[in-house]
């Protein structure tokens, strides 16, 4: 053709896109022409599309050499020019040989591309085509001249945006190398976090050497001159170091919040690229449920309602299995034949449909049938003559639980295999894909009426967030996706149960593994300390406590898969980077639950006694932004032997009771950040930190701020103006 290889390509690309959409109006064409008593409107609308369509797909595949598509396009283009401006229904046969040819179209591209020889006899198709028309004779049609556009724009004209072609290869590249940003972001998080806990070090050494400086002010007069004068610099060098700390410490901070926007930012804009309308798959199921029937001899309609939702194509593809899977376990098993319906009094033609919408971030896929219903004592029958539980078992389930048998791997009530039904690849392919995608399935059926599927999925698969967690003394990572509650219990909190160990939740029992009896069964050891950490982890209707060594905390996770031979780890989904490049595992939260419930018991929770260090001075914590005030409270909580850390607001403080423990809070109010109030009424609505008591010391002291302080929890209010240094020290004496 004596076109730039580069360009050609993008041409096809180009064209195989064009080829796929006008294929598509087509093919949703000669399936609404199948509807009895088509209003002659939409008749002719119908006619004219699948006229245009061919018209275009001729134009198109004739400017790149394509000809056999080309010479596809016009047999059908010249057959429907005849059904124009006529009131006579287009017979089946046509329709069936129409859709036989848009077969053909994609056959003869995919010739083209691959450089191979047709599958089929083009010369017979065509000659089959033409001679369906109402005079048996060829009709060459006359394409109707394109309407000019003007190419001077007038003040009325709508605006038109720019749009290229980009291929899912290109945003899976830009994908992955947000993907790597997002790794390193994390890591960020990581080191600053690091760097917060050196600013808190850096300034604690600067209010100690305050106070030691202080201590030491009556004796200057004493002290040698080398003394005073390395006092005074060390006292430069400390101040420095605090002050270029909580500089360096703030900017950081306002970085990584504008790194955190503009990553959250890029990310979605390449989630926004990424999504494609769910009528991309679901276009093609009319045509797909249509062949289908007719193979069983059935007639069967197929709707499909807001498939202008928008899916990730990574989402949709994968959802797509489980969609065809489902349609043919309808068509097969589900919708009787026209005599078995007419029988029941049904209509002679069944009907599929399927409806999509979104629900927060998440999209519902229901997809029902007017069939013939699952029977429940089939799946009964079958359970236990295939000995997938005993009779006990069986005896304890409800009819919902038997219901979900027939996602079991090989499940089948049916005797004959068809090829519709595929070949003893039973439901369970669909449950199986969907959790691979964070989704989940759910069915409902009534005997006699039919059934409907209800498939749930995310718009797009991105970044978790994950909970790290100590095992065995190692660390590993729980995606939060299945994590229903997490928090502490003492010794005395589990109980015995038919065997097996548990914990009360809600007024029910959990059942209570150890994880390392799970994941490293040499290390089933969980030491006693003064609290026992549990994670609830919940899938569908099962529930299981696990106790882990220590919950470390929460945070932004990108899962990388395994590599062969590790593939084949059980419990395990992948790996994930921590901010100093080590790899850390991350669980699958379905592997753990099932295997915990595949125990008929608990195994017997081994303990060993930590040891427990001689209770301390009670830790107090101080916030106010004011030097000042924080070192005097400091100073006076310390001369009757408190310890004493400090922090300059409320944001700081909340930092620090994620990482250790106190005995008693002491705030002010107007703080940057963070102010008093929202602190306590963060620390006692948090189930890890209401215990603490939180004593209020401010110089605001109107009636209605005390009264919004006691609202907000605090134990105490001291107003500045009264402060004294015994009554602050009553009070802290009797809340610790």
């Amino acid at each position: 053709m004596g076109i730039d290889p580069e360009l050609l390509k993008q041409l096809l690309d180009t064209f195989k896109s064009e080829l796929d959409e006008q294929a598509q109006v087509i093919t949703d064409g000669l399936l609404k022409l199948e509807i009895k008593d088509l209003a002659q409107e939409d008749y002719n609308k119908t006619i004219e599309a699948i006229f245009r369509s061919a018209h275009n797909i001729k134009g198109a595949s004739r400017s790149l050499g394509i000809v056999n598509v080309g010479e596809i396009a016009h047999a059908i283009e010249t057959l429907f020019s005849t059904f124009k401006n006529k009131t006579n229904a287009v017979p089946a046969i046509i329709i069936d040989l129409c859709l036989e040819a848009v077969d053909k179209m994609h056959s003869a591209m995919q010739a083209f591309v691959s450089n191979s020889e047709l599958s089929f006899n083009l010369a017979e198709f065509l000659q089959k085509l033409q001679t369906q028309n109402n005079d048996k004779k060829v009709i060459i049609a006359t394409p109707e001249p394109e309407p000019q556009k003007n190419s001077s724009a007038d003040s009325n004209e709508v605006l038109k945006y720019e749009t290229i072609r980009v291929t899912i290869n290109q945003i899976d590249r830009i994908s992955a190398l947000m993907e790597e940003m997002q790794v390193n972001k994390i890591a960020i998080d990581d080191l600053y976090a690091e760097f917060h806990d050196l600013h808190t070090k850096s300034k604690n050494l600067a209010e100690t050497w305050t106070k030691f400086t202080l201590d030491i002010k009556n004796q200057e007069k004493h002290l040698d001159e080398n003394v005073k004068t390395s006092l005074h610099i060390n006292s430069d060098y400390i101040y420095e170091i605090k002050n270029s700390t909580d500089q360096l410490y703030t900017n950081m901070r306002n970085q990584i919040n504008e790194l955190s926007t503009l990553s959250n930012t890029l990310q979605e804009e390449i989630r926004m690229l990424r999504l494609v309308p769910a009528a991309n798959l679901f276009s093609t199921m009319p045509r797909y449920v249509r062949d289908m029937a007719h193979d069983m001899k059935k007639e069967i309609e197929l709707t499909v309602t807001g498939a202008d939702v928008k899916l990730d194509k990574m989402v949709l593809d994968g959802i797509k299995d489980p969609i065809i899977h489902i349609l043919r376990n309808a068509v097969d098993h589900g919708i009787e034949n026209t005599s078995e319906r007419e029988a029941k009094g049904k209509s002679a033609i069944g009907h599929i449909t399927i409806n999509l919408k979104e629900e927060e971030n998440r999209v519902l896929i229901t997809i029902s049938d007017d069939g013939a219903g699952i029977d429940i004592k089939k799946i009964s029958n079958t359970i236990l003559n295939k000995n997938l539980l005993t009779q006990a078992e069986y005896n304890k389930l409800n009819e919902s639980e038997i219901l979900d048998y027939i996602f079991h791997p090989g499940f089948s009530t049916k005797e004959i295999i068809t090829e519709i039904s595929g070949r003893g690849v039973g439901l369970n392919v669909v449950k199986s894909n969907l959790e691979s995608l964070k989704g989940n399935v759910t069915v409902k059926t009534e005997l006699g009426k039919g059934t409907t599927f209800c498939l749930s999925v995310p718009f797009t698969i991105t970044s978790e967030r994950g909970l790290m967690i100590k095992c065995g003394g190692e660390l590993f990572v729980i995606p939060t996706s299945h994590v229903e509650r997490v928090f502490t219990i003492k010794l005395n909190d589990i109980i015995n149960i038919q065997g097996s160990q548990a914990v009360m939740l809600n007024d029910h029992p959990v059942v209570l593994h150890s994880l390392a009896s799970l994941l490293l069964p040499a290390k089933n050891e969980i030491s006693i300390g003064e609290n026992l950490s549990v994670i609830i982890i919940t899938k569908d209707k099962y529930q299981v406590g696990f106790l882990v060594d220590e919950v470390i905390g929460e945070r932004e996770i990108i899962i990388k898969p395994l590599q062969y031979p590790f593939t084949a780890l059980s419990c395990i989904a992948g790996g994930t980077l921590s901010g100093s490049s080590r790899i850390i595992l991350v669980l699958n939260s379905s592997d753990i639950l099932a295997k915990a419930l595949h125990k008929n018991k608990s195994t017997p929770i081994a303990f060993t006694t930590k040891k427990i260090e001689a209770p301390s001075n009670p830790h107090i914590l101080v916030v106010d932004d004011s030097i000042t005030t924080r070192t005097l409270e400091k100073n006076v909580l310390e001369s009757k032997n408190y310890q004493v850390t400090v922090a300059v607001n409320g944001q700081e403080a909340w930092d620090l009771l994620q990482k250790q423990k106190f005995s008693l809070l002491i705030t002010d109010i107007n703080m940057p950040v963070m102010d008093g109030f929202t602190l306590t009424e963060q620390v006692k609505k948090n189930e890890n930190t209401n215990y603490l008591p939180v004593i209020i010391v401010t110089s605001l002291g109107s009636d209605a701020e005390k009264k919004r302080g006691i609202e907000a929890g605090a134990d105490a209010y001291i107003v500045k103006n009264e402060f004294e240094s015994s009554a602050l020290l009553e009070i802290v004496s009797q809340l610790v």
